[in-house]
């Protein structure tokens, strides 16, 4: 996995799953995308509020590193994330 400052993050246009982590390394979400760099940047859109809820914005603003592996498919990408949602029980 790669782990990057989220300020830093320039992500593929490949599937893949990723994982947000507050600033002691602490699991908050993981999800899986078609496109790792679409699906994060939507988590920085101006609208996030009205699209995803107050519970994902307190997510984000508590996020301090995303990590991120790619995959060579979406079904790929789907079986890794059900992995590491029951490693990793994230709070979100």
């Amino acid at each position: 996995m790669n782990r990057q400052y989220i300020k830093k993050i320039k992500l593929p246009a490949s599937p893949g799953v990723y994982i947000f982590t507050d600033g002691r390394k602490n699991t908050l979400y993981i999800g899986r995308a078609t496109s790792l760099g679409d699906r994060v940047k939507s988590y920085f859109s101006s609208d996030l509020l009205e699209t995803r809820g107050k519970r994902i914005v307190n997510m984000v603003s508590r996020a301090k590193f995303l990590e991120y592996k790619k995959t060579d498919s979406v079904l790929e990408a789907i079986i890794l994330e059900a992995d590491l949602i029951n490693k990793f029980k994230p709070i979100y």
